[in-house]
């Protein structure tokens, strides 16, 4: 699993522009299958998803559980409530919210299926829990950090991080039965697709930054190292870009909800 600590800001100014893609869907899909108007994000990094869902008119409040996303949400969206919450045990009452919702966090739990249940524990009983999850093992940015690790020599860290137990497959019957598994009903998901976009040196300030994998990685290096894999970045995103210095990579992501109990 990556280490999130001390990232907030670092994330915010990159990879959430990436975490942003699905937001809409997400919305849409809570909207649609609840008529209550109160969301909890759990996991809200820097308050995406509740900023989002505020301006639609819920009343939406978040959770995170590390405390430089929680600074960096508070000062982004300073009209909502950001407090202290990690899955798979939230120190909140049952039955809060109306929709609640994960954004690529139960990719990052030691136990999905947990941290469904408690999820769900949380939504009212004719709520909705709704959550994303990478379609397939890796990221669609993993060729690309392989790419500049290959470059440097520096070894790609294994594909799997889960023990066989805890696992469940990243499709959209895998990630609709793992749901199921933590005790969801009338449980749905799909397959949603987009184009992410990025400026390279943008995308870069947050590796610099420790944000995901590859941002443990480059922090582990030796300055040398460093600049070499920021130079091997360089090369590879220069060879992607378009005539407009942006790099599109396809995204897939699975969409889920389901109902509590």
């Amino acid at each position: 699993m990556a280490d999130w600590s001390d990232v907030g800001e670092a994330y915010a100014a990159s990879f959430a522009a990436l975490c942003a893609g699905s937001v809409d869907a997400v919305l849409d899909e809570a909207e649609e299958r609840t008529g209550g108007r109160v969301l909890l994000d759990v996991g809200t990094g820097p308050g995406t998803v509740a900023a989002a869902a505020a301006t639609r008119g819920w009343q939406a409040a978040g959770v995170d559980a590390e405390e430089s996303m929680l600074a960096t949400a508070r000062r982004l969206h300073p009209g909502l409530s950001f407090g202290l919450g990690t899955l798979p045990r939230l120190d909140i009452e049952d039955a809060t919210a109306d929709a609640v919702t994960a954004n690529f966090v139960l990719n990052h739990v030691p136990d999905a299926r947990e941290s469904a249940r408690e999820l769900a524990r949380v939504a009212e009983p004719d709520g909705v829990v709704v959550a994303t999850i990478w379609h397939g093992v890796t990221s669609p940015l993993r060729p690309l950090w392989d790419a500049v690790l290959e470059a440097v020599g520096i070894d790609r860290p294994a594909d799997r991080t889960l023990p066989a137990e805890k696992d469940f497959g990243r499709d959209a019957d895998g990630v609709a039965a793992m749901l199921r598994d933590g005790g969801l009903s009338e449980v749905r998901a799909r397959t949603l697709t987009w184009d992410f976009a990025f400026e390279p040196e943008a995308l870069w300030a947050g590796v610099e930054g420790g944000v995901a994998t590859v941002g443990g990685i480059y922090r582990a290096q030796d300055a040398a190292t460093r600049a070499r894999m920021a130079d091997a970045y360089r090369h590879v995103t220069d060879e992607l870009a378009g005539s407009d210095g942006l790099v599109t990579v396809p995204h897939r992501a699975v969409l889920v909800s389901g109902r509590p109990g």
